[in-house]
């Protein structure tokens, strides 16, 4: 499985939607807020929402950050946390305040802060899967980017229907930037460049 997976990622890609992102949290910030990252790769996107998070709404805040992936290999990656010093897609400024730098046999590498490891959890899943009950309590905001462009439609609208089921009403999913679900407009609406709102 791990062999036919495309692993394709960077810290910030499709960068406005962490701007979106910004706004979202703001609007949650009073209560304790569910994320799943449903495509964690090798674990760019979930420490990009991580850091989003505590530059929103700082180190304390109330959130979680479920993150999985089908490919065992690049979750063990994430897990680690541990980067080459020049990774696309981190300003200055994130190098300095999110990360720690590598000295001796780690010259060259960066690894995250505990501040930012403490918000995600990694775990195995694959959205073919019919236990979606396992995910736990409902989610406030799903990114699901760049992985329905895989399947065909019949098997987008089922995986749709069973993200649809695991988050909270009026709560947001963030694709990527070729998906497009109008179509199941009794699921989700359109509410922002790739972002859509539960239905």
């Amino acid at each position: 499985m791990n062999c036919l997976t495309t692993n394709l990622t960077a810290f910030f890609r499709e960068e406005h939607h962490f701007h979106a992102l910004v706004e979202d949290l703001r609007a949650r910030a009073s209560k304790p807020i569910r994320i799943w990252c449903n495509a964690a790769s090798t674990g760019e996107e979930p420490y990009s929402l991580a850091m989003t998070v505590v530059e929103t709404l700082g180190t304390s805040a109330q959130a979680k950050i479920l993150c999985s992936d089908i490919d065992t290999k690049v979750l063990a990656t994430a897990s680690r946390g541990v980067y080459t010093a020049d990774a696309r897609g981190l300003s200055p400024e994130r190098l300095k305040r999110h990360f720690m730098r590598g000295t001796a046999k780690n010259e060259g590498f960066i690894r995250v802060k505990p501040e930012l490891s403490r918000l995600v959890e990694f775990r195995t899943f694959n959205l073919m899967s019919t236990s979606w009950s396992a995910l736990g309590d409902p989610f406030d905001i799903v990114f699901c980017r760049n992985v329905m462009i895989y399947f065909d439609n019949p098997t987008q609208r089922k995986v749709l229907e069973r993200t649809h089921a695991a988050m909270k009403p009026g709560g947001l999913l963030y694709v990527g930037h070729s998906e497009n679900f109008t179509d199941s407009r009794d699921l989700f609406r359109l509410r922002g460049k790739t972002i859509y709102e539960r239905v």
